[in-house]
Order: structure tokens, then sequence, then C-alpha cells
């Protein structure tokens, strides 16, 4: 194991023997407080848990100390049984004799510190986003975890995979893998280790074309799809469901990719300290000056819907991403001709963004003084300069059976542009999408089985939020009450009907009051849509 740093997997024999053989003195006095002090690390969002033993007991009140010899007293909710320090960084927290949220966290942060950053707790994978690149994703281990029983082999995602993959294989039943969390933990990358793990075993002995493009396809997806955030520096700015079909022999026949959730907001306007989705920034740095004369390129700071210009994201080179994203694009088997094309939708995008309105004072009507950016529009797009205009001053409008001409004033005018301009994107990226799946989707070969991947833009609270904030989070509130269902509620009943002696516990975990409060027939959803008229997209 020493050839991919098994440091990075498992922590040493060494380590753990000392563990197991350290005393545990008093079972009645060993505790541990969740302590309210943050901790200025990069696990700065997790509250951490210190050692402690209790000293006295009064009322609601408890003295306790410190392992450094302090003294405090604190409220009794906040403190928790400690394990035994054979315990200490388990692998699987199911294990644990005291299953609580300071032991938990404890477990979670040891590990982390220790370059450990999987951990099972039950049937699920936690995993801590170290935010720098380990040796744990080689060829070497992929070969380590194939047809390996979980407890085989120390936590990773590969071992998720690999059961999913056996499961499928044996029960001849469709698997699929959640990946959830807040935004910035790990989702998107996790879900590109899946499917290199399902290329590498399930895939044609030398690399076949279809596991190559299977690989190629989510640079792609993150180049259109993708966003730096406050949080996160890749963010997914939309959902994906990735089915990827097998044959009865368990190899890998096809895939397709469903997509949800776009944030096409982003492409006209972006939060402070964000970007616009990556594709902009790689194409306006990394084109040719043949290919920048040919899409009418300017500077960054041209472009209003770049509003904050450049936006540096640490260790990526935005021209090296778009060479690698034209490169995956070939891969996908699309032609220079629809790449070009694409390539012109985007710059006209741009300069859509740049379009000034009037108004006549007389009528209200709007007036465009200037026409140089709708010439540059039109030429990229290839449509009438004329029809383009009058479109968005005077568009035809169906009233009844006829269609009349409705004059539009100056805010009426520059609404119909952001309309059309994200209107542009969202078609650009299901095209794209359409495209790869085209690629993808081998219909000679049907696949006996498949493995689904879901990846969603997890939890998120800006300074600023649009509607795609409240999609995003009603989602998320769904898979979590999915997942607080399959663990909790159904695996208690199973106990019932096993006629297992076991007392029914309620954790305190139902969120279907919030789910109803937004979508039911007269939640927060249905009164948007009433209220909202025609600013709600449907």
């Amino acid at each position: 194991m020493s050839c991919f740093g098994s440091i990075f997997i498992h922590y040493r024999g060494n380590l753990r023997i000392r563990c197991l053989n350290e005393p545990f003195l008093d079972l009645t006095l060993n505790f541990m407080l969740i302590d309210t002090v943050k901790m200025f690390s990069i696990l700065k969002s997790y509250v951490t848990a210190v050692e402690t033993s209790i000293k006295s007991e009064r009322g609601d009140e408890a003295t306790v100390q410190l392992n450094d010899g302090r003294t405090t007293t604190i409220n009794r909710e906040d403190i928790q049984k400690m394990n035994p320090p054979k315990f200490d960084k388990v692998e699987d927290m199911a294990d644990l004799t005291y299953l609580n949220e300071a032991s938990v966290l404890h477990n979670l942060r040891d590990r982390y510190f220790s370059g450990l950053i999987y951990t099972y707790s039950g049937l699920f994978c936690v995993v801590v986003n170290p935010y720098k690149r380990y040796p744990i994703y080689t060829d070497e281990v992929v070969e380590l975890y194939k047809s390996k029983k979980r407890h085989e082999v120390p936590p990773h995602i590969y071992a998720i995979t690999d059961q999913a993959y056996r499961c499928m294989l044996l029960e001849r039943e469709d698997q699929s893998i959640l990946c959830t969390g807040e935004s910035g933990a790990g989702k998107t990358e996790n879900t590109k280790k899946v499917i290199q793990y399902l290329a590498a075993v399930a895939g044609a002995a030398k690399g076949g074309e279809l596991e190559a493009q299977l690989l190629e396809a989510n640079p792609i997806l993150e180049a259109f799809g993708n966003a730096k955030t406050i949080r996160n520096d890749n963010s997914s700015r939309f959902g994906k469901f990735i089915r990827i079909n097998f044959d009865a022999a368990g190899f890998i026949v096809g895939a397709n990719i469903e997509t949800y959730l776009l944030e096409k907001s982003r492409a006209i306007r972006q939060a402070p300290d964000e970007r616009n989705f990556h594709i902009f920034y790689q194409m306006l740095l990394g084109a040719t000056p043949e290919m920048k004369d040919d899409l009418l390129l300017e500077k960054i700071d041209k472009y209003n819907y770049m509003s904050n210009q450049l936006v540096v994201v640490p260790g990526v080179d935005d021209a090296e991403e778009f060479q690698n994203t034209l490169n995956a694009i070939a891969v996908m088997g699309i032609s220079n001709e629809d790449t070009n094309s694409s390539l012109k939708i985007l710059s006209s995008l741009l300069h859509m963004g740049n379009l000034k309105f009037d108004e006549d004072k007389s009528s209200d009507q709007a007036t465009l003084p200037d026409n140089t950016v709708a010439q540059k529009v039109c030429f990229l797009l290839g449509v009438s300069v004329t029809d383009f205009t009058r479109a968005l001053l005077k568009p035809r409008v169906k009233v009844g059976r006829d269609y009349v001409v409705k004059a539009q004033n100056k805010d009426q005018a520059s609404f119909a542009v952001q309309a059309l301009s994200k209107a542009l994107y969202k078609r650009l990226f299901k095209w794209l999408v359409s495209r790869v799946n085209r690629t993808l989707d081998r219909t000679k070969r049907q696949g006996a089985s498949f493995i689904g991947i879901l990846d969603i833009a997890g939890f998120e609270i800006f300074k600023l939020n649009s509607f795609e904030q409240l999609c995003i989070n009603f989602t998320n509130e769904k898979l979590q009450q999915l997942f607080n269902h399959t663990m909790f509620i159904l695996e208690q009943e199973e106990y019932r009907k096993e006629n297992i002696d076991w007392k029914f516990i309620d954790f305190g975990l139902d969120l279907q009051p919030t789910i109803d409060l937004i979508e039911k027939p007269l939640g927060i959803l249905a009164l948007l849509d009433e209220d909202g008229g025609d600013c709600i997209p449907r």
C-alpha cells in the first residue's frame, strides 16, 4: 500500500494498538463537552468537542474540569458520554458505544487531521472535504478495492461504488448512489470518482471509446454548468442524475444524463466576489487571436454580464481549461461547426448585456439610439437586425386568435433582453446535454441494469438569494426527508415485521411540515405562482 500513500486511507497499526491498550479510568466521569467556540481552521464550520470530567452537578448545571486543568460551569445538556480510547478514529461510527453528536464530531475531526477523509456511518459514507488533492484515487487504489467486501478495506467512495456494482450483478437490481451535503462539501468531486471507478472496473480491457467519452462528459458539463461562489470555487449550478447502463455481464454499454435546476440567472448577474459560468472566462482568456476576431470578443471589463469582471480562482488557469473543454467536446464527437456555433451564442449573449435603451418622452416607447451592439449580436446569431430590434421594441403578442403589436417601454425592453439571454443560455445548455447523451446512449446494446448517481446543488444561503436558492433548498429538504425516512423509519418498521423487541424511537427529524409549507396547493410555491404572474418561471 505504500505505493499510493496508505496514510491517507488507514492510520498506522501501531497507533491503533496503542489506542486499544490505553486505559479508560472511569466510565462515569469521562464525557465529551460540545464546545460553543468555533474551530478557526479549515473545519471552521464544525463545532468541536473537548474531553472533560464532571466534578459536581446542581440542577441544570454541572461543574466540569477540562483536560487542561481548567474548571468551568456549563449546561448539563451540553455534556455527552465519551467513548473509550479503543474507538479513537474508528472507521465505522456505528461501532461506537456512545453514538452522539460530540462523539461523531470528535471522530470526524480526529480522522480528518490524520488525513482520513472517509468515514462510515452504518450504511452511509461521510466525507470531509480536504480542499486539497490526496493520492487515493490512482489505478493502484482502484485495484485494491476491486471485489472486496466493505470491512476488508478502509472507508472510501470506491468501496461504496464497488458494493453497488456487486449488488447490481448479484441481485440483478438497479442501484442508485446519492451524493448530498452543503455547497462545497465535495459532492461533484465524489461523483466523478464514482464514474472513474465504474469505468475502470466495468469498462473494456484496454479502455474503450465509450469509457473515455463517459469520463470526458464531466469537463463539458462543469464548464457550462459550474461557477465560483463565495463558498465553493467549482460549485455545480445545476443538478444531474447520471445513469450508467450495464449489460448482463457487467460491462458498461451506455449512459444517460438528466439535468435539473440550472441557475440560468447567473448568466446575466452574479453576487459580489462570485463568477459567471466557467465557460465565459475560459473563452475570453483562452481563445486564439483568430477565434477572438471571429467571435467578436472583447476584454472582460467591457461586458455588463461579467459584473465582477475578472475574479481569479486560485490554482485554475482558465486558458488551459478552455483547451481541455474543447478537447472533451471533440472526444464527444461534436463537430467543429457545432462547437463554433456554440461559442458564437456565448459571445452574442455577452454582447446582449451591453444593449442600452432610451425612451421616447412623449410616448414612453423604448428606442435603441445606437444599434452597433445589436449588429454584433445579430451577426453572431445569424439573424436580421431589423427583426431583432423589432422583437425587443415592438413585439407581436397573441390576443385571442390574432396578433397585435405591443409597444415596450425602456424597462420592459431591458427585461426582455435579460429573459432572452437566460433562455438562450438554458437552450444552449440543454442542447449540449442532449448532444452528450446522443454520444453516450448506445441504443444498439440495451442495458440489463443501471447504476444511477445523483448530484445536485447543496443547501446554500447567500446574502443575495433568488428563486433558484428556494428551489435548490426545497429539493434538498425532500432528499433529506427521504434519507431520514429510509434510515430511521423504514429500519424500525423492519424490526417490527421481524418481531424484534424494539421500542419505536422518534428522532424528531420529520421535515414534512416544511415540505408541505412549500409545495401544498396553498403553499409558498402556489402563492408565488398566483401573485407573481409572469415573474415566476414555469
